[in-house]
């Protein structure tokens, strides 16, 4: 598709890699995309607390669809991130440790 941006013909390759037989026919669908990375909020006097919309019970708790920093969470995969996050510490400890340790040791000989 990059190279031609015939969609026609991407796609019966798609098919035919994934092993379907394909119709010939494709279509779009309508989507939205919603762009709020500044949240819109003027004048700064009149913006709320990250907290008013970033928990659980937030103002956003309604809005479907859409993933919400701070609403939307994961056990696995939030513990998954402190475990791996607890892991690089500990290595940036042991090996600053390490460093400190051995450089002190070449400027005794």
């Amino acid at each position: 598709y990059w190279k031609t941006y015939n969609w026609d013909a991407a796609l019966a390759a798609g098919m035919a890699t994934a092993g379907y037989e394909y119709s010939g026919e494709y279509g779009w669908v309508e989507t939205q995309m919603l762009w709020p990375t500044t949240h819109m909020v003027a004048p700064a006097e009149d913006a709320l607390q990250c907290e008013s919309c970033h928990t659980d019970d937030g103002r956003l708790e309604n809005v479907e669809g859409v993933y919400i920093p701070g609403r939307d969470n994961n056990a696995i995969v939030d513990n998954l991130g402190w475990g791996i996050l607890g892991l690089a510490l500990v290595g940036v400890v042991i090996h600053g440790g390490a460093r400190i340790a051995l450089g002190n040791r070449r400027e005794e000989r």
